[in-house]
């Protein structure tokens, strides 16, 4: 009978966010499917020549090999599973994708796995790597109000909010359908308006990557 040690785990992960740690270490952030958000050690990672760096780049979708550490676990090896090189080649996806990622980096607490908001993230990175430009805009409120639905800041339940019932549709409908409903088509300025005031009043501050929306869209 085997017997699997405590010591080490696995995570499937999509890469946040990576920081200078030391010399020549890294804090990767990533948002896993069977712990949700967690801060790893990368040892070494900086080093021109470590093995890991290259699996570590945000935006990136791996599979993570990790030892349990005294104060923070160690990242000791790591795997790509999806890179998304067509959404990383193109400065206005990756904008989108910056924008899915800050909203999961600040919404989402350490150590609190959730299954649906994994896979709302990864599906939505799917569609940014096949998407055209005009799809993007859809793409962006869609993964807003649905994240806010997952975590308990449900907008579709205002009453009171305009346009709350396109919001309720966007909550329960595909990509793809959102994006033949003429009237969220019509209303598209003031639903992303309601998105982000909905988005900041949760936050409690402004979103860094809407700014950054503007200047190339």
């Amino acid at each position: 009978m085997s017997i699997v040690s405590p010591m080490y785990y696995t995570l499937n992960a999509i890469i946040l966010k990576r920081q200078n740690f030391k010399d020549d270490d890294l804090l990767i952030t990533v948002y896993s499917l069977e712990r949700g958000k967690i801060v790893l050690q990368a040892k070494g990672a900086k080093k021109i020549k470590s093995k890991l760096a290259g699996h570590l780049e945000p935006l990136t979708f791996s599979c993570l090999n990790i030892i349990h550490g005294k104060h923070i676990d160690q990242l000791i090896g790591a795997q790509i599973i999806q890179s998304y090189h067509c959404l990383k080649s193109n400065l206005m996806l990756v904008g989108y994708a910056n924008y899915f990622v800050e909203l999961i980096y600040e919404l989402t607490h350490e150590q609190y796995p959730d299954q649906q908001v994994f896979n709302l993230l990864k599906k939505s990175l799917d569609f940014l790597d096949k998407a055209d430009i005009n799809s993007c805009k859809i793409a962006r409120i869609s993964f807003g109000f649905k994240l806010l639905h997952l975590l308990g800041f449900d907008s579709s339940v205002n009453t009171q909010l305009a346009l709350n019932q396109e919001i309720s549709y966007i909550v329960k409908n595909t990509i793809n359908s959102i994006s033949q409903n003429k009237n969220i088509i019509k209303n598209l300025s003031q639903i992303n308006q309601i998105l982000n005031q909905e988005l900041e009043n949760n936050l409690e501050k402004e979103i860094k990557t809407k700014e950054f929306l503007k200047q190339i869209t």
